[in-house]
């Protein structure tokens, strides 16, 4: 299992509104999950680098 961030948005590439670490075996599992949560109506999806895996929009 990995460590990924989910960043909640008030819009597409505006500010970050809240944060939530969640854990996935795959990079693609973790954007899955976050699309699937209520929470996430515009989200981006980080990996513990830092690095962004995918965006929910």
């Amino acid at each position: 299992m990995k460590l990924y961030r989910v960043n909640k948005l008030a819009k597409a590439g505006g500010v970050v509104i809240k944060k939530k670490h969640i854990l996935a075996p795959t990079d693609r599992a973790a954007v899955q999950q976050a699309e699937d949560s209520e929470d996430c109506p515009i989200c981006d999806v980080l990996r513990d680098d830092g690095k962004t895996v995918g965006q929910i929009l």
